[in-house]
């Protein structure tokens, strides 16, 4: 909706656009153009319309060039090739965004000058940068030139800045301690084992009493030692006198 702020030609050009998708007889064009108008209207610029002499739009293009003049304060101002000059490319400012930028305000020039174009893009790029050196270097006849150049260097520079942050995920994560045992300091390993002697031994621990029941409990052997030939000579003699050879 058009309410006379904006560039009125913008608007009757937006209009055209979407009438030549309709299906209109050739005889009713000219009628349907101006009554359907006023449906894209509101607040001054509508008001306008309604208040337009009754007769006094003979045809569509009438009716433009009445509107325009109406509203020719709201007029954007027509730029010119020399324009593009005034885009120049911010202190780290990515070359992708400057690209963007810069195509955005050409392609708002109507017959924008090549030559134009291509000395505007190498002056606004940062003088130390490796794509102003390169179009210093090598001379570009076509606009089409200089951004297959100029895309060439923004997939490297993007293509090391992702290698650098990936590199860096992989040190910060190879670095950071993990909190398994085996990384646990030797001097904190030996404290705790000294505050626990008994630590990996057999323990004689108390079972719980229940009233009225007498619990059994193992005797502490484990500071008792016996060699393996004795273990022995004391089985034998076991099976011997429960064989009743030994009395």
């Amino acid at each position: 909706m058009y309410e006379g702020t904006g560039d009125p030609d913008n608007h009757i050009a937006q209009y055209k656009q979407r009438m030549l998708v309709v299906a209109i007889p050739r005889d009713a064009l000219e009628a349907t153009m101006c009554k359907g108008f006023r449906s894209t209207l509101t607040g001054p610029a509508l008001q306008y319309y309604i208040n337009l002499p009754t007769k006094s739009i003979k045809s569509f293009a009438a009716l433009s060039d009445m509107f325009v003049e109406q509203f020719a304060s709201s007029r954007n101002l027509e730029k010119n090739s020399d324009d593009l000059y005034e885009v120049l490319q911010h202190r780290n400012e990515p070359l992708r965004t400057y690209i963007a930028r810069f195509n955005q305000e050409k392609v708002a020039i109507p017959e924008c000058n090549a030559d134009t174009a291509i000395s505007a893009f190498k002056r606004g790029l940062l003088p130390e940068g490796d794509l102003y050196k390169e179009l210093i270097k090598y001379t570009c006849r076509t606009m089409e030139d200089v951004l297959s150049r100029a895309w060439a260097q923004v997939r490297w520079e993007e293509d090391v800045a992702s290698r650098a942050k990936s590199c860096l995920k992989y040190d910060q994560k190879s670095s950071k301690p993990t909190r398994n045992d085996r990384d646990e300091p030797s001097h904190s390993k030996s404290a705790r084992e000294t505050s626990n002697p008994r630590r990996g031994r057999y323990q004689h621990l108390p079972l719980p009493r229940s009233e009225g029941m007498m619990v059994s409990t193992w005797p502490d052997i484990s500071h008792l030692a016996i060699s393996k030939p004795e273990l022995i000579g004391v089985l034998r003699q076991m099976v011997l006198k429960s064989s009743g050879l030994l009395r």
